[in-house]
């Protein structure tokens, strides 16, 4: 097996170091070997249709809307258009 030593800037070292302990990688080499093949076999299957697409989309909103606001109070949509 090849070996291959590249840095990363402090900000993806978090966010990796936060996905490892979130989603159970072994070691960062695991980490990395899973990320690879899983870019390889996306980009080699790109999204065959607008639904799946939209889904796709959808999903990714929701997940930052609730990270984002989660336990925050909105304003009603008539009060957020309300100068319109």
């Amino acid at each position: 097996m090849a070996i291959i030593n590249f840095s990363v800037p402090k900000t993806l070292e978090k966010r990796v170091a936060y996905v490892i302990k979130e989603k159970g990688f072994a070691s960062k080499a695991e980490f990395f070997r899973f990320a690879a093949i899983y870019f390889m076999d996306v980009i080699n299957k790109p999204l065959t249709n607008e639904e799946q697409r939209f889904n796709y989309l959808t999903n990714e909103l929701k997940k930052e809307i609730v990270k984002r606001y989660s336990g925050t109070k909105l304003l009603s949509v008539r009060e957020q258009l309300a100068d319109l």
